[in-house]
């Protein structure tokens, strides 16, 4: 499952961020590229902690949809990443671990407003052939770390995302979907007819897969 999200920060907060991004230091982002990685990757990073990356953060957690859909048990290397015009990161794979922590899946939060680059899609190498995305300032791509992808060349301007890994209690990507659909039936029922036996059936069903397949 791959999942586009809208608007989890709002324009106000982000424009404050990438005013403060615009006097940060950047580094080399080979810095935090893997061996092979590191023969395809070509742009520039803010790793944690940092003040701006722990604001982020934070309100990627705490939104509802994100926990919903990912479950994390930990967030692993969550950075800054910023393309320039002629920068690009090319096909690679996601280590599976990063420490002792698992990669279950990878998320992209777009901090850039769209009008203000060209180039840089986010493409993704799925079983059904490539997929692109082009986040609007706010959204987040949240995506399973299984699938080959990269960052096309910027041709105009400057790109900045916010980019991590999440450990998910719901270690396969299949319980995840069935979860989030269990959930967003859940909820459903109840906004439109309230606490009805079928709501009831729903409830009992989710937390009784959640309780059968996560591990903490």
């Amino acid at each position: 499952m791959i999942l586009h999200i809208e608007n989890v920060i709002d324009r106000g907060t982000l424009s404050v961020i990438r005013d403060k991004l615009a006097k940060a230091q950047f580094t080399s982002g080979l810095e935090s590229a893997g061996w092979a990685a590191k023969q395809v990757k070509n742009n520039q990073q803010i790793r944690a902690p940092h003040p701006l990356i722990d604001l982020l953060h934070k309100r990627l957690e705490q939104h509802e949809l994100v926990k919903v859909a990912a479950r994390p048990a930990n967030f692993v290397n969550v950075m800054i990443n910023r393309y320039d015009q002629g920068q690009a990161y090319g096909t690679h794979m996601d280590d599976a671990l990063m420490g002792d922590t698992r990669t279950d899946l990878s998320f992209t939060l777009g901090i850039t407003p769209l009008s203000d680059y060209e180039g840089g899609e986010l493409v993704i190498e799925d079983s059904s052939g490539e997929r692109s995305w082009r986040l609007e300032q706010g959204d987040v791509l949240l995506y399973p770390t299984q699938f080959l992808h990269r960052v096309n060349p910027v041709s105009k301007g400057s790109r900045i995302a916010m980019v991590g890994w999440i450990e998910s209690v719901l270690r396969e990507p299949q319980q995840r979907e069935m979860c989030l659909d269990l959930y967003t039936a859940m909820r459903q029922e109840f906004e439109q007819h309230g606490k009805t036996a079928q709501f009831d059936l729903l409830s009992k069903t989710y937390n009784n897969l959640l309780r059968r397949w996560a591990k903490r």
